[in-house]
């Protein structure tokens, strides 16, 4: 039986060691100086970009334009604010510009948002269908399994739909006052 454990194999079982743990030290602070550098350099050119917005204007209306503008992304889907984000960033949009894209933004979105209240029913007889059609080609067990997968789809879809209407129900035409906030 070879004796593993000879000089020569320890050596190089330390030289490998050492190796490795400099090169995952080397990519530990590397990659942590360049998130902290990437970090600041976001955060810098944001603190600057509002700084030159506000110059001018007075605390309360700055604070009113913050407000409407936080008020206005509340309302928005994540694709909506991430369009607006990419816009911004890609464009470097100056505060007019932004404002009244924003603006233009928020009258198109709710028309979107009218038109797919609109279609709901009709995409639910085509799922209606489309569930028939499905169901005529199974046999007993799998029309019971297909059953138990339509309810948990059903039920998820319509708790997904609670949550996205939680944020608009102040909004919705059909209750202006926000009634449907004691529900």
């Amino acid at each position: 039986m070879k004796n593993w454990f000879t000089k020569e194999f320890m050596k190089a079982s330390a030289v490998l060691l050492i190796v490795f743990l400099a090169g995952a030290g080397t990519g530990y602070v590397g990659g942590h100086k360049f998130a902290e550098y990437k970090f600041h350099k976001e955060y810098t050119s944001r603190v600057m970009k509002s700084r030159t917005e506000t110059k001018g204007l007075s605390a309360s209306i700055v604070r009113s334009q913050r407000a409407r503008e936080a008020e206005s992304a509340r309302r928005r889907s994540r694709g909506e604010r991430r369009f607006m984000r990419r816009l911004e960033r890609d464009l470097n949009l100056n505060p007019a510009q932004r404002t009244n894209v924003d603006r233009a933004l928020e009258r198109h979105y709710e028309r979107i948002r009218d038109i797919r209240s609109q279609m709901r029913p009709q995409i639910n007889s085509i799922m209606q269908e489309i569930r028939k059609d499905v169901r005529s080609f199974l046999d007993d067990a799998q029309k019971t399994s297909f059953d138990e997968m339509v309810q948990k789809f059903e039920k998820r879809r319509e708790e997904r739909r609670k949550r996205r209407w939680r944020k608009y129900r102040k909004h919705r035409p059909d209750d202006p006052a926000g009634q449907s906030k004691k529900q």
